[in-house]
């Protein structure tokens, strides 16, 4: 029952101190007040309901636009023009000499690189674990075409002038077809597979000539001798046993795969590599292709015209692709126009090069080039090709075989370096890939390799070849060392002002140099840092800085046979200063 006040409020009740602990105890016998469970939303588990749920994460890269379908389509078209123009073009100087299975080889060819830019560009879409067993049919089709085209039906090497027969034969075929994969492999990789994200930075040219420029510059300095003591044995300070941990293992260096790693060179600067042996076969080919007539000279011009667009196409498709990377590494969205516009532009550029070129006065023929013999296809009949009569003096003729014979003993070089290349490749390889996993090999076969590894590396390193140091020359009116005499020259100076000029005239000498003594450096310390342009000097720069410490910093009595100490070095001093002097 609620009691009310006087003036109509509800009462708060007793309020003395046996009635609030009545009040209290009361509700503490009450009975819990029970709660009631909410039900629960059923769970749901289907895939629509589980993908809006998920919060939709941003893709790392843009998405296609005409910029890759461009890149991604003409790029290898050029790559495939460029590696087949010059393999042609030899097929056609083959041809004056021999024409015994020519069209095979034709057909080989286009097929053989075509194989392999379709593979190189399997292996950046699905990558080389996914791609291996195209790589493996691939090359056991090209090895068993070779073997049979070589000893099945007796076609012999593919160069008429090397006399190979049997398995030399066979292993010089090898290598040519292993050269071509090697290289277009190389080009389709630096241009379409392997992706920089530094190619926008810097242009080809500068970037290769930095990198030729740091090579040369490059101080080798001694690597430390390693230790065998354990850790702790040399340490001069107490350690109490208690306080010792141990050390810390060294993180080991991960080193990925040889396809996976970051490319040093830029992209596309193996076109300027490819292009000057090219070039050189296209200009020498000239005078054999002329017995062919008018339609095999025109042949060739044509090649020459597909390689040099080729070429520059791929300069221009390289640079668009170090530009895409360039954004794509920094998150920035790339204009859908940019690259219809980089590649209209740079096939409009591309057709005035080569319409400025036809345009100029063309060059004479060379002579044509002296073929003793046309070997005919036996399998081809009415074969009507017929070398053309060139009357050549017989010492033209010694002359043109012994140059015939310097390009044979050239291409055996080359290719002997190329298959030295190989090995190394090769052996270095299996080299990291036990540095990789050197946990599930004995020890001594990891030590082997390590030593391999170190044998390679001295091999291979470019030695650093001796550069023509420019001779210093200083004028004789701003030269410190010209305005000194002899101090021996006046007879009345003592031995300590004797020594005293010497030194100074040293001090002088070094100031012409560009190594000055410091103002708080003592004679020692300058002696330490002394250039090596005056190493000439240095036996006596260092008795005369002996000679001066104990003169300058000391009461000792100074003999006056010193004096032809002083001049030993006087006369050292003289001829070196003439020398720099002009």
């Amino acid at each position: 029952m609620t009691h009310y006040t006087s003036n109509g409020s509800p009462s708060e009740g007793p309020t003395d101190f046996y009635s609030l602990l009545e009040s209290e105890a009361a509700k503490l016998s009450a009975p819990a007040v029970t709660q009631q469970q909410r039900k629960r939303a059923p769970e749901v588990t289907d895939f629509q309901s589980l993908k809006r749920s998920v919060v939709e994460v941003q893709k790392p890269y843009q998405a296609r636009t005409w910029t890759d379908f461009l890149i991604d389509f003409t790029t290898p078209f050029m790559i495939l023009l460029m590696v087949a123009a010059p393999i042609f073009f030899i097929l056609d100087v083959r041809y004056v000499y021999t024409e015994l299975h020519d069209w095979n080889l034709r057909w080989f060819a286009f097929w053989f690189v075509l194989g392999v830019v379709a593979l190189n560009r399997l292996i950046a879409r699905d990558g080389k674990e996914e791609s291996i067993l195209y790589v493996i049919a691939l090359l056991g089709v090209v090895i068993a075409y070779t073997t049979l085209t070589t000893q099945a039906y007796d076609v012999g090497a593919v160069a008429k002038g090397f006399q190979f027969t049997g398995w030399t034969a066979l292993a010089f075929n090898t290598t040519v077809v292993m050269f071509i994969w090697w290289f277009t492999n190389r080009l389709t990789h630096e241009c379409c597979v392997d992706d920089n994200p530094l190619a926008g930075d810097i242009g080809m040219l500068t970037s290769t000539a930095m990198k030729v420029r740091r090579a040369i510059r490059a101080d080798r300095a001694p690597a430390p001798k390693k230790s065998k003591l354990p850790d702790g044995l040399m340490e001069i300070d107490a350690v109490d046993p208690l306080d010792w941990r141990k050390p810390e293992r060294k993180a080991k260096l991960q080193l990925d795969a040889m396809t996976e790693r970051l490319p040093k060179r830029h992209p596309g600067i193996s076109i300027f590599y490819f292009s000057v042996p090219v070039m050189i076969a296209f200009a020498l080919g000239q005078r054999v292709i002329q017995h062919g007539g008018l339609s095999m000279l025109l042949a060739g011009h044509f090649y020459i015209g597909c390689y040099t667009v080729a070429a520059m196409a791929l300069l221009m498709l390289s640079s668009l692709a170090g530009l895409r990377e360039y954004f794509r590494a920094r998150r920035v969205h790339l204009p859908g126009g940019l690259g219809p516009f980089w590649v209209g532009l740079g096939f409009v550029m591309i057709a005035m090069v080569g319409f400025g070129a036809t345009a100029l006065p063309w060059p004479s023929l060379p002579p044509i080039a002296y073929v003793a013999e046309h070997e005919f296809d036996p399998w081809r009949r009415g074969s009507t090709f017929q070398l053309q009569s060139v009357v050549t003096p017989a010492v033209d003729v010694l002359e043109q075989n012994r140059f015939m014979e310097r390009i044979g003993t050239a291409v055996l070089i080359i290719l002997a370096l190329f298959i030295a290349f190989a090995a190394l490749r090769g052996v270095g390889t299996v080299a990291a890939h036990m540095a990789r996993n050197r946990r599930y090999f004995p020890q001594f076969i990891v030590r082997f390799f390590n030593w391999v590894e170190t044998l390679l590396d001295r091999v291979i390193r470019v030695p650093q070849l001796p550069r023509i140091q420019r001779r210093r020359r200083i004028s004789r009116a701003v030269s410190r060392s010209a305005k000194v005499s002899n101090p021996m020259a006046d007879t009345s100076r003592s031995t300590r002002s004797a020594i005293e000029g010497c030194y100074d005239a040293l001090c002088a000498l070094a100031y012409d140099y560009g190594v000055p003594r410091q103002p708080g450096q003592t004679p020692y310390e300058f002696i330490a840092t002394f250039p090596k342009e005056l190493n000439s000097i240095r036996e006596e720069a260092y008795e005369l800085t002996d000679l001066y410490v104990v003169s300058a910093y000391s009461t000792l009595q100074i003999d006056d046979r010193i004096r032809d100490r002083l001049r030993k070095f006087w006369m050292t001093f003289d001829k070196l200063r003439n020398r720099v002097i002009r």
